[in-house]
């Protein structure tokens, strides 16, 4: 018998405030999509489990630094997202796809494997899925000083951090990869003791692979190598 044919990928460009886009719900009815996400702002998003607290106060209730400060309702650790510095796409599926996982742990892998065969089709070596978390030192505060199930490495660093937000209705698997990395901008947002902030600086400046090619022909890639 032949296999029902699978639903077909449709793709919004979405933009807004970086609050806007990670509260944006999927339509009930919507079975794949990919969501290129265009952030209008500057802002630190700190993960759905951490405390206030790793705000640093020169950010806390300030309009003047240039950064807000989201949650997002997805695990992790903070992240920077600005207009340029970063490509963010989500990716949606449902419950009755085939890629579906109902163990969190193994959910994300289908995903991780086609950002390493897009990094590798676009010329990265030593390209890794990650199937284990492991937060390291610093996990807890930065997002991509840890190691997560489906997150991709190249040569040791992280080139694409995958978080998940999951309902009844819909997985979406939140993606970014930096394009520019300057680790001291994020640290200058958050709580970090002085002494640590040396050595957290120089664990960030290795721990970030960016992405030197064209965005549209990174999202290019990745759109003819998803399932279909």
């Amino acid at each position: 018998m032949a296999r029902s044919p699978l639903p077909p990928w449709t793709v919004r460009q979405i933009y807004g405030t970086v609050e806007e886009l990670h509260a944006l719900l999927p339509d009930p009815h919507t079975e794949r999509e990919v969501w290129v996400l265009l952030p209008q702002n500057t802002a630190v998003v700190l993960g759905s489990t951490q405390p206030d607290e790793v705000v640093g106060p020169a950010l806390a209730g300030s309009a003047e630094v240039g950064a807000a400060v989201v949650r997002r309702r997805s695990g992790g650790a903070a992240v920077l997202l600005s207009p340029n510095n970063s490509l963010w796409v989500d990716v949606v599926i449902s419950p009755d796809d085939p890629l579906w996982h109902e163990d969190v742990s193994v959910a994300a892998l289908w995903l991780g494997h086609v950002w390493a065969k897009t990094l590798g089709i676009l010329g990265a070596v030593g390209v890794q899925v990650c199937d284990s978390y492991v937060a390291g030192r610093w996990g807890n505060l930065v997002c991509f000083a840890s190691r997560g199930p489906g997150e991709v490495f190249v040569g040791g660093a992280k080139a694409v951090g995958i978080s998940q937000r999951r309902t009844r209705t819909h997985a979406r698997f939140q993606c970014l990869l930096y394009r520019q990395w300057l680790p001291e901008e994020l640290i200058a947002c958050l709580a970090v003791p002085s002494p640590q902030v040396a050595a957290l600086q120089d664990d960030l400046a290795a721990a970030v692979w960016t992405v030197a090619s064209d965005p549209r022909e990174v999202l290019r890639t990745f759109l003819a190598a998803l399932p279909t």
